[in-house]
């Protein structure tokens, strides 16, 4: 595994027969800025949620600083931040702990 904050091996998420995100290879660099962009549908939110661990890739790994964010979310997460489309909670805390961890 590489140094880099964000690392995404051979990523694929699968809605039914929806394709939404398939086979994404992505390797940020340390200290550098990256756009994400893309059309509607092109599963940019998905990857986020999938980073972030809201909901789970179908194949692939993805880690944040070195570490897999399936494996050892909390850990994954400790340091991360993001703002998605649609609101969700991490299944494994409670109401009150989302509350102080947002």
């Amino acid at each position: 595994m590489s140094d880099s904050p964000i690392e995404i091996v051979g990523l694929r998420r699968e809605f039914g027969s929806f394709v939404a995100v398939d086979n994404l290879d992505l390797s940020i660099k340390k200290n550098s800025f990256t756009g994400f962009l893309g059309p509607n549908g092109a599963g940019k939110s998905t990857t986020l949620k999938i980073l972030t661990n809201l909901i789970k890739a179908t194949s692939g790994q993805a880690f944040l600083n070195g570490i897999d964010v399936v494996s050892n979310p909390r850990a994954a997460l400790e340091n991360v931040g993001t703002v998605v489309e649609t609101p969700e909670f991490y299944p494994y805390l409670t109401p009150r702990q989302t509350m102080r961890y947002v």
